[in-house]
């Protein structure tokens, strides 16, 4: 019985003896505690000071061209809708609505009823009214005819010409031709009808070139210049480089925006009228740095920048300007040329920390 007594006894002393010597045993120096978080460890210096190490990567600044991005949309460079100059009947239609026509070609026609007697009668007359100013002419040369009578012949032999070309225009108006190489976009007739003077018979679009219209901003349009480039995406991912044709010299008196047209090659017609696209106008070359958004950080004053490790390695915050934003990357200025970004662990560190920089290609960053 004494026996396992002094066993129990002896146990009870072991362990409490090793419970103590954990807590006397001191710390190693510079042991690494590992946080919850990856890539963020916490150093315990040689004084205790508990150091937070960082990663970074050194990110320098590159060349990138700013551009005004509008959206607009697509619109014929020339449009028309062609009238009846004189009444009659629908004869003939050698194109239809969605036909490519070229200038000068002769679309559809009307009767032509007397028009080519009016013409030939004409003719007759003209000739007639030349005789006899001739011989009005002669005569008051020769003294037998007063300048008063060679005026008068003077005046019919005009107005027989006139009347010619009245009716010569008569006849040529029976033919409806395309004025310029287009695309018939709109058809108002059929076979058999009959139309009257101003009657609207088809509309020709031109869509080679093509224009977009958009609107800029009162800042944006001081950037732009008439004749520079400009490139266009379209909603099915095509592409086409173009030229800035129109800068409206006064705003929009509603949204006080400036109207621009975009004008570009479409010999393929791919393009069509009314289709939506963003314009894309280079203006002028800017240094910036390109980041991840995954990196930016607020101040306490609510200010989006960046945190980064300077010479001492400490923790500075610098306010940034977002120059263009994507999914994936973003383009800011107002920094350094050259700066040691700090791209895991910026949100457990603060302004004036000393921390441990450690590089890190490509974490956080393109």
């Amino acid at each position: 019985m004494k026996k396992s007594y002094l066993i129990a006894f002896l146990v009870a002393v072991i362990s409490v003896g090793w419970i103590v010597s954990g807590h006397l045993m001191p710390p190693k120096p510079e042991q690494e505690i590992e946080t919850a978080t990856p890539g963020i460890s916490i150093t315990n210096g040689a004084a205790g000071k508990k150091i937070i190490d960082v990663r970074v990567r050194t990110v320098k600044t590159e060349t990138v061209t700013d551009e005004i991005v509008v959206t607009g949309r697509t619109q014929a460079s020339r449009h028309v809708e062609l009238k009846a100059e004189i009444p009659g009947l629908v004869t003939e239609m050698t194109a239809k609505k969605g036909d490519n026509v070229t200038e000068g070609q002769v679309i559809t026609r009307l009767e032509e009823r007397d028009r080519q007697a009016r013409v030939n009668e004409a003719e007759e007359r003209l000739a007639q009214r030349q005789i006899e100013y001739n011989a009005s002419k002669e005569l008051e040369v020769k003294g037998f005819n007063s300048k008063v009578r060679l005026a008068q012949a003077g005046a019919d032999l005009e107005a027989a010409r006139a009347a010619l070309k009245d009716a010569q225009i008569s006849l040529g108006n029976i033919q409806i031709k395309a004025p310029f190489d287009g695309i018939i976009s709109g058809q108002q007739i059929e076979i058999g009808d009959y139309v009257a003077i101003g009657d609207p018979l088809f509309s020709i679009v031109d869509l080679d070139p093509v224009e977009i219209r958009g609107f800029v901003t009162e800042r944006q349009v001081q950037e732009l210049t008439a004749g520079g480039k400009a490139r266009a995406r379209f909603i099915n991912g095509m592409e086409r480089e173009g030229t800035l044709s129109y800068i409206a010299s006064s705003s929009n008196p509603q949204t006080r925006t400036f109207e621009i047209e975009v004008s570009f090659p479409n010999e393929d017609h791919a393009i069509i009228d009314g289709m939506t696209a963003e314009i894309f106008i280079p203006t002028k070359n800017k240094k910036a740095h390109r980041i991840s958004p995954s990196v930016l950080s607020l101040d306490d004053d609510g200010r989006i920048g960046v945190k980064v490790v300077n010479a001492d390695n400490k923790v500075e915050f610098l306010p940034i300007t977002i120059l263009s934003d994507k999914t994936d990357s973003m383009l800011i200025g107002g920094l350094p040329e050259t700066i040691r970004i700090i791209t895991v662990g910026q949100d457990f560190v603060i302004q004036g920390q000393t921390v441990r920089a450690v590089d890190s290609k490509g974490d956080g960053l393109l």
